[in-house]
């Protein structure tokens, strides 16, 4: 049984929000991203707690992709650009981390 890992997250986009032009975005996911190597001051380990992965679909078509790990810091900051489809559709961000939970956001394109 998959459990739900809900994230705060900011997504922006910069440039112009028509169809075929190239946009900017800016994916910023709240996140420990915890190494599992660190002790809190009791001596005890900190347990692992990282995501694992992050996709972003626009419709069908897969427009960025991260394989995260160890090195990741908390709350990981993505900038990637890739140009807009001719129809206007939803954007998907999608994570999950190393425990099989997973998440995801939906934000419609309105083109102008």
């Amino acid at each position: 049984m998959a459990h739900t890992l809900d994230l705060p997250v900011r997504l922006s986009l910069s440039g112009p929000v028509r169809p075929n032009a190239e946009v900017e975005v800016r994916l910023l996911l709240g996140h420990v991203m915890e190494t599992g190597f660190r002790h809190d001051s009791s001596g005890v380990q900190v347990a692992k707690d990282i995501l694992q992965f992050v996709k972003v679909h626009v419709g069908d078509v897969l427009v960025f992709e991260a394989e995260l790990g160890t090195g990741m810091a908390a709350n990981p900051m993505f900038f990637f650009s890739f140009t807009l489809p001719p129809q206007a559709g939803d954007m998907v961000v999608s994570w999950a981390d190393h425990q099989g939970r997973t998440g995801q956001l939906s934000r419609p394109l309105v083109y102008r």
